[in-house]
């Protein structure tokens, strides 16, 4: 068990992953630091962790913002034991229509940019030896139809995780990606029934299309991806850095 001194900090932990993140990081004994783009939200989320025992503080972030990624880390007084880049965005647009560049340019400054420098204004803060989780995505590894911008955002996250691992391993600091497939989220079953409308095919068989190449034959849950997080955040993981973590079999229909 994680002493009181080990802070770790969530970005978008208020729902899906991210809150899943969260409160398993609570349950095992870490204080948290949350950062919400929509700021009651992210007090919300704060008020109910707290009933459960946990010791949590929330902020107000916005991470298509540059000026709100200094003006976040310069409030920062205090040291970190790791630091979990969980918020991103995910919009679908096809190269034939991508002549308006705002979906390309959101998905990156909140998927990619936006982690870069967070993690890099936050590095002075995180004690050494110390964590970073980085949650990139299956679509980190594999391209999909319409996925450009966030395809290319979750591809570069590995990347730096890749990067960083070499540029921290020598002061102690472990970085990890993280590659969920397809997660029962909210986001995800919204997902579901679109490609399904888009095919014109029945919402619950797409659903069985998708997992049957899977080796669980369904979705992970949002729990499954936690407890992994969780692991890469402890004393136990300390030997292992610079990987990204595919958790099923890619889904490569589209």
């Amino acid at each position: 068990m994680p002493s009181d001194e080990k802070t770790v900090l969530v970005t978008g932990a208020t729902r899906g992953i991210g809150l899943a993140i969260a409160k398993a990081l609570g349950k095992r004994g870490y204080s948290l630091v949350l950062a919400a783009r929509d700021a009651n939200a992210g007090q919300n989320t704060a008020e109910q962790l707290k009933a459960d025992g946990v010791q949590v503080r929330s902020y107000s972030l916005n991470l298509s913002s540059r000026q709100s990624v200094q003006e976040f880390c310069d409030s920062v007084d205090f040291d970190l034991w790791g630091l979990v880049n969980n918020a991103g965005i995910c919009s679908t647009k096809p190269i034939a229509d991508a002549g308006d560049t705002d979906v390309l340019d959101e998905t990156l400054q909140v998927n990619l940019i936006g982690p870069y420098l967070l993690t890099s204004l936050l590095l002075n803060r995180i004690t050494r030896p110390g964590r970073i989780v980085n949650i990139a995505s299956q679509l980190g590894l594999e391209g999909r139809a319409g996925y450009g911008a966030y395809c290319a955002s979750k591809f570069g996250l590995i990347g730096l995780t890749k990067c960083w691992a070499k540029e921290l391993g020598a002061q102690g600091i472990t970085v990890n990606a993280v590659c969920p497939g397809w997660v029962s989220t909210d986001m995800s079953v919204k997902d579901v029934e679109r490609l399904a409308s888009e095919s014109e095919a029945d919402p619950e068989q797409y659903y069985a299309d998708i997992c049957a190449p899977l080796e669980l034959k369904r979705f992970n849950t949002p729990q499954e991806v936690a407890n992994l997080v969780c692991f890469l955040m402890s004393e136990e993981a300390s030997g292992i850095t610079g990987r990204d973590w595919l958790m099923q079999t890619i889904w490569n229909q589209l």
